[in-house]
This record gives structure tokens, sequence and C-alpha cells, in this order.
């Protein structure tokens, strides 16, 4: 599970020791300013203390930073993360510009070169507004000679192994079974939309993000060398197709229910399903003719796409392939498409700027060649020192919440005993794999669509070819997890977790902060992890990681009695002007954060009482009161209104002001470490409080 939003080497075998593959950990590690109140790091100058915390405690915990600090006007949200984010883009920014100078002498192949390569051809402006749309006409040509219904499956197929345009109408790619997680299925999933969120669609014609898209695509189209009026055309064609499909797509919260996505097909039932479509033929594009039982992830988006099919003659449908191709890969073509992205960004999020060349070029390196880039992270600004320390809090954690199981007077013997099975089995990982995925073969030039293309394809062949072999995943190797990435995930699946190395930096974790404040963050970051495990979605999976129900009825009914106080809770807050929280979305993440922020309470107490020479006062704060602000000033946050409502609408996180305080309020230790009491606006019942883990 995202942390602002997966995996495996047992707890046993936890290796500290530098991979044997990896990049030498330089010795020279580039000087990088320790990060300073406006950025977060833990500071008492952050606090308003004409606030009372019995009152307002996000105003107590963060007041002073909320007047002193404005959110950029080039990004819609601005808190640790986004602030570690642009920490990160200043050391990579020191660095890409020597890389790429020295990429015409690196070694073919080479992370140095790779990288640099790409780096330079995304920042050769002149030489990508001179080529114009020539880098992308092979596809639209592609996309241009199909000529029947098999055709058009073809190239779906082909496009998705050799490409990275977005796969339009339907995906079919290998996947990681649900009910038997050690064996891979061919998952049957929904197409990519042009628009980044389904609800945008359910808007009226007149709808200002519905509105902002379909001048969006008509722009970007116009720019492509479409003539105005039928650039208009193809949006609206677009924009009609894909409000059609998606009525048929899973809301946010279906779409983290595992019920919901454990459809278990035939290929001749999916066949049943669209008709119109030879899927045999998309499957011998991609290179798995035979799949066996396969895994419809949308079980009422199929039937749309067939209406689809039916009410649009081929040229439509080739039409609507174009349009997705070209936004698709609009960013890496000439600069002149970013005048609409640009606009779209301000309707979309309220952003009305695009972020510098370099930032934009940093971006696309990082999701195009994810594990070369984070080498070179690792190599530079990431130390042995703190993957030892974080590995052993990690133990710390996961030892408190194993401990804290037969304590729980609500589950009966059975599902006791699953617990702590699945407790057991978990998996972890910090910093960087152990085994990088080999990029070498990938060739990388001055031609950006080419190579990002050709990174593509290199991952497609390496996910058919996993098929029909033994599950073994990646490590690190989703763009939520590399090490670059300042994020922590859960994977169900694989019952792991994986802490990037960028997350592990300061101020999340700052070896010079004192115990309580980190152990308030990045321990309460894994341990919000670990809970994840067994929040309303992690408990569905068993230890193996397979979908499978190992819960008493009885204790199912007082795990949902607990969940139903946080949805509750998160109803009950007011987001903005007239919108509430989205507590159904956010119920897991919610019990994370109780999870995770108790575990750090209680491995604070055990530490203190094994070193009570620490239990002292600093700046006038106990560790109890420092390790509450310590984790309110980790989610104090700036958000566009706009992207508040998208957020709202489809992240299962909650926004930063309540993750602030909300966790804290299920704590008793909270209330006896400000004094709060009953009758206090932060007050909250007893009975009201959830106790789950």
């Amino acid at each position: 599970m995202n942390f602002r939003t997966a995996l495996t080497a047992s707890l046993s075998i936890l290796s500290l020791a530098a991979c044997l593959d990896g990049p030498a950990l330089s010795q020279d590690m580039p000087e990088v300013a320790p990060p300073t109140p406006d950025e977060l790091a833990f500071s008492i100058r952050n606090m308003d203390p004409s606030a009372s915390p019995r009152t307002d405690f996000y105003r107590y915990a963060s007041g002073a930073w909320q007047d002193r600090v404005q959110r950029p006007e080039r990004l819609a949200i601005y808190g640790m993360l986004d602030i570690m984010g642009e920490r990160q883009k200043a050391q990579m920014k020191g660095l890409l510009p020597q890389i790429g100078a020295a990429a015409a002498t690196a070694p073919k192949g080479s992370p140095e070169q790779q990288v640099g390569a790409m780096f330079n051809a995304f920042m050769d402006t002149a030489a990508r507004d001179a080529a114009g749309m020539e880098p992308l006409q092979p596809q639209l040509d592609a996309i241009a000679a199909i000529g029947s219904a098999d055709d058009l499956v073809r190239y779906l197929g082909t496009a998705r192994m050799t490409t990275s345009a977005p796969p339009g109408l339907l995906e079919l790619r290998p996947d990681v079974g649900l009910v038997d997680s050690s064996k891979w299925v061919v998952t049957v999933n929904a197409g990519a939309f042009g628009v980044p969120y389904d609800d945008i669609l359910a808007e009226p014609p007149e709808g200002l993000r519905r509105a902002a898209y379909l001048t969006y695509l008509t722009e970007v189209l116009k720019v492509a060398g479409y003539a105005p009026d039928e650039a208009a055309r193809l949006a609206g064609l677009a924009v009609g197709i894909e409000t059609t499909l998606a009525k048929g797509k899973l809301s946010p919260v279906e779409a983290n229910d595992p019920a919901m996505l454990n459809n278990p097909v035939s290929l001749a039932e999916m066949q049943a399903l669209i008709p119109e479509l030879n899927l045999q033929i998309y499957l011998d594009a991609i290179g798995i003719p035979d799949p066996g039982e396969m895994l419809l992830s949308e079980p009422r988006y199929f039937p749309g796409l067939s209406q689809v099919m039916r009410d649009h003659g081929l040229q439509d449908i080739k039409d609507y392939l174009t349009v997705l191709t070209i936004a698709g890969y609009s960013g890496i073509l000439s600069t002149a498409f970013d005048e609409p992205a640009r606009a779209w960004s301000a309707a979309l999020t309220g952003v009305p700027v695009l972020p510098p060349a370099d930032e934009r070029a940093l971006a696309l390196i990082q999701n195009a060649l994810g594990h070369p880039l984070s080498r070179i992270y690792v190599q530079n600004f990431f130390s042995e020192d703190t993957r030892a320390q974080a590995a052993g809090m990690i133990d710390q954690i996961v030892a408190t919440f194993r401990a804290r199981i037969p304590s729980r007077d609500w589950l009966t013997e059975a599902t006791r005993t699953e617990a702590l099975a699945k407790v057991d089995a978990l998996t972890m990982r910090v910093g960087y794999p152990d085994t990088w995925i080999d990029f070498s073969g990938v060739e990388i030039g001055p031609d950006l669509v080419a190579d990002v293309n050709a990174t593509a394809a290199f991952q497609h062949r390496r996910a058919v070819a996993k098929f029909g072999q033994p599950v073994k995943q990646d490590e690190f190797a989703t763009i939520h997890t590399y090490p670059s990435v300042q994020n922590a995930a859960y994977d169900p699946q694989l019952n792991g977790f994986e802490i990037p190395a960028a997350i592990l930096q300061p101020p999340m974790y700052d070896p010079g902060m004192d115990f309580a404040v980190n152990v308030c963050r990045i321990g309460a970051v894994i341990g919000h992890e670990l809970t994840h495990g067994f929040d309303s979605m992690g408990r569905q999976f068993d230890a193996k990681g397979d979908v499978r129900d190992w819960w008493t009825p009885a204790d199912a009914e007082a795990f949902t009695k607990q969940a139903q106080k946080l949805i509750d809770q998160a109803n009950a807050y007011e987001v903005l002007p007239g919108l509430m929280g989205n507590g159904v979305i956010e119920v897991g993440e919610n019990m994370a954060d109780v999870g995770g922020l108790t575990l750090a309470m209680e491995v604070l107490h055990q530490h203190l009482a094994a070193n009570p020479d620490q239990n002292v006062k600093i700046d006038g704060l106990t560790p109890e009161q420092r390790c509450f602000l310590s984790w309110a000033q980790l989610w104090t946050t700036k958000t566009s209104d706009e992207f508040l409502r998208i957020l709202v609408a489809n992240d299962p996180h909650p926004p930063g002001p309540y993750r602030a305080v909300a966790p804290s309020r299920n704590l008793d230790a909270f209330y006896e470490a400000f004094g709060i009491v009953e009758g206090d606006p932060m007050w909250l019942p007893p009975e009201q409080r959830v106790r789950a883990w």
C-alpha cells in the first residue's frame, strides 16, 4: 500500500551488507545541508505556543510553520514528503548535468551512460522541436494501417510489448495470482484513459474539469498538426468514448477490495464478454498463447467496451487510439506541447506553471530507468549505517507488534494464531535491492521517444518471461518503491514491505535528533506499513499472500466495528467548506496511521525504560510530547483546493492536516501527554477510540 498512497527477504536473513553487484558506495558523498525548520525538520520554531493543545493541536504543533511558509506555486501539495522530494531534486539536479556531460564516454549500458543520454535527449529541446511529430510517426502509421478488428487487436498486443503507449481499450498482462500468490496469471484490465481521474468524466459537459480536459486534448491535437475543427472533433470523440467506458470502472473504494478484483475466468468466458475483439490474437502478440485461467480485474467494464465497439466504426476506434497516443507522448515531443499541459495542470490541480525542464527530465528518467537512476542515487546519497539503523528499528517495531497480538482480547484464539503466523512470515527490505535489475542491454540515445519505448519494451519482455515460472518478484521494482522515491509500501500478496533509501533521509529520519522524534517519524512509518497487513484490505490476505478468509465470523465483526469508528471519525472532518472527509476510502490508511503511531509510542516507552537517562525534557517538552508533535509536524501540509478535492474523491490517503492529529486522538497517551480532558475540543471519548492493533 503506497505510503502517501511492495517486498521479499525474510526477517531472519535480512542482509545489511553492501549488495554484491550494486554500486560501490561512495567514500566521499556530496555534502547535503541539514533540513531547516522551514523544511519541517522538527523544531519548536514551527509551533504556535499561543494555541492550546487541548483546543487545536494542529495549530499548536505547527501554527508558526503554517503562518511562515508558503506553498510554492509550482506544487499542488507541500508537506514533508514534498520537501524531501525537493531536496532530492536539488541533489540529483546537481549530478545530472555532470552525468550528461560524461555520457558519451561512459561504458555503454552503464547507469551513467543511460541516465546521462536520456537526460541529454530530454534537455535538447532544439532537437525535439525540430523533430516535431516525426519520432512518433511510426506508431501513428501503425494505427492508421489497422484495417480490421483482428488488425486492431494485433496492434494493441504488439504496442503493449514494444512501446510505452497508454494501453487503449484493454490490457492483458502477467501478474501475481490472488488466490495462489505462488503462480503468475494473466490479468485482464481496463484500458488506460487520457484523463487521470475517472470522476472527471462523470461531470456534466459544462463541468470545469471535464471542459478543461476537452480543451486540453483539442489543444494537444492542434499542436500535433490537426486543423482546429478536426482537433475539436477528435477530442470530443475521445472524451465521449472514455465517458462511456468509465461508467463500467470500479470506484476507488471497490478497487481496494480484493473481492471485487478476484474474478477468475477462462479465455472462453472472457471472450464472451467482448466478442468483437479476438483475445487470442492479443495473447499471441504478447507471447502468452495459452494463459490458462485468467483474472478479470474490472467485472463491469467489458460489457461497456463491447457496446463501444458496436456503436463506433473502426475509424472511430483508430481515431481514439491516435488521440490517446499523441497525448501520452506529448510530454517528450516538441516544447510546443508545454502550454496545453500547463493550462490542464492549472485547471486540474490549481498549479499554473510546469516544473523546470531538468525536473521533468528527472521525473521521466525515474519512471523509465528507475533502477539505473537509483543506483546512482544510492551511491552518492545513502550510507550503510543508515540502512543498518533502519533495519534495527524495523526489528523493534515488528517485535512490538507481535507481542501485542496476544493482548488483543477481541481476537479468538484461532484468529490470533493466524495473525501471529502472518507476522512471523512478514518480509521486509531496506534501502535498495540486493540484486539490481540489469538494464545494460537497453539502447539509450538521442531519440527520446525511442528511448522511452526501449525501456518499456524491456520491462514488458521481462514480465512475460516470468509467466509459467515460480513467482519471484524483483526488489524495489515499482515506481512506488524505487530506491530513489520518497515513499514506503506494503504488498499484501508478498506479505512484506519496502522502505526505499530516499525516505530514510532527514527530516524523516535524522540521526542527529532524539529517539522520540525519529521513532514517531520513520518508526511510525514502518509501523504504518506493518499495520497495512492487518487493515481492512490487508487482513483479507493470509501469511502466504493469498486471498483467504482466515477470520472467525466473531473476529471479523469485531474488526469491522473498530474500522467503522475510523470511518465515522473521517466523515466528521471538514476538509474544505462543505467538503467532508471520505471515511470509506480512507479507512485502511487511517488504521495504518493509528497502528503505526501506537507501535512507535510503545517502542519509545521501551527505549526510555532501557535508557532512563534519556527520559528528560528537551526544549521544555517530554519525550511523549515530542513524539506526538514530531508526528503532527510530519503531516503538516499545504494543498491547493483543487488538488484537495481530487484527493478526497480518489486517494485512500487522508489530507495531511487530518493525519497530523486524528491518529493521536485514538491513543490514551496523547491525552496524558497534554492534559486533554473531557469537554476539550481535542477530546475523543474512549469508546470512540480505535484499539484494534
